[in-house]
């Protein structure tokens, strides 16, 4: 049900009003070219936006400052509009290059849609209390099935094969270069289990323990058992303190940065991190450029995310957009 409220969210409701001066109008929160998004437009999709966010991250999200400055709901009430005019600017540019959906297919996936909302009475009496009726809805799916047919044909006209997957694959290898490290540990804790800090004097015991078992394992004894029978990181110390490959940017900076200063077969001294001292081994190193076939769809992937987005910039430079700053600014309140 999250898969359809969300694909439902897609187009974020905005609807053509035309034949009308909306210049002075309070009723507006922007226009494109000669369409408005209403105020009451831009209300309901936030409140579906809304919803839809709170049963990801729960009720109080909302208030959570996610920059300085600003909380949550005020990143997306402006996100929100923004998608709005967005998907207008496609809506229009759809309609201008003839790009149409069968009615048939509009009623194939609403009815699905209603198969599903069926099975969940609480969504669908949200609709209800919504006013968000069927007529409501096939003109919202409708649009973004447009807008979806519309990005398609763009993505298809750059004609992408694996000669200009190359082309870019050569420029920019660094970008898929793999550095990895397959590593062990042996952790011994100065914190609890809630990571409260251990008393100054059980902190040196555990150093102390930890600056033993060291020598030990720089003295040749084996690593795995010493992991097993000492480390106090239980997840990891059961497999013999194996943590497998990862890359940069996944442990603690004082971790990696000792684990990366390692080559094969190298035991690091005591690494303090919050989490205690470490005894860290490196059992393997990668350092390579990954092959063109293992990564020439993602190179896709990206040639067409960064296409579709120059795309966007310059709908928005070729259209015209306003935003009624004053009518947005009262719904703010």
């Amino acid at each position: 049900m999250k898969k359809i409220i969300a694909a439902l969210l897609m187009g974020l409701m905005v609807f053509s009003i035309t034949g009308f001066t909306y210049k002075e109008s309070k009723d507006v929160v922007a226009k494109v070219n000669d369409t408005v998004i209403t105020v009451s437009e831009y209300e309901k999709a936030l409140a579906m936006y809304k919803k839809n966010f709170e049963a990801i991250y729960g009720p109080d999200i909302w208030n959570v400052e996610v920059e300085k400055g600003k909380t949550v709901i005020e990143v997306i009430k402006e996100q929100v509009l923004n998608n709005m005019i967005d998907d207008e600017l496609v809506y229009q540019a759809a309609q201008k290059e003839n790009i149409n959906v069968e009615d048939k297919d509009v009623e194939e996936q609403f009815k699905e849609f209603k198969t599903q909302v069926e099975l969940n009475q609480q969504f669908k009496k949200y609709l209800e209390d919504n006013g968000i009726d069927d007529k409501f809805l096939k003109n919202q799916f409708k649009k973004d099935m447009l807008i979806s047919k519309y990005k398609d044909s763009y993505i298809t006209s750059l004609q992408l094969n694996d000669e200009k997957l190359k082309v870019y694959y050569e420029k920019n290898k660094e970008q898929y270069k793999r550095e990895e490290a397959k590593a062990s540990h042996i952790l011994f804790k100065s914190v609890d289990d809630s990571m409260k800090p251990l008393s100054d004097q059980d902190k040196k015991i555990a150093k102390k323990k930890a600056e033993d078992i060291l020598v030990r394992a720089k003295n040749g004894e084996d690593f795995a058992y010493l992991a097993k029978t000492y480390s106090e990181d239980t997840v990891s110390g059961i497999n013999g303190g194996n943590l497998g490959y990862f890359g940069k940017g996944v442990m603690v900076p004082e971790f990696e940065k000792a684990t990366f200063e390692l080559k094969a077969g190298e035991i690091s001294n005591l690494v303090e991190t919050q989490f205690g001292y470490h005894i860290i081994k490196v059992m393997d190193r990668v350092d390579e450029i990954r092959p063109f076939e293992e990564v020439k769809n993602q190179i896709k992937d990206t040639i067409e995310r960064d296409s579709y987005k120059g795309k966007m910039d310059q709908l928005q430079k070729d259209n015209k957009i306003e935003m009624f700053e004053n009518n947005i600014k009262e719904l703010k309140k």
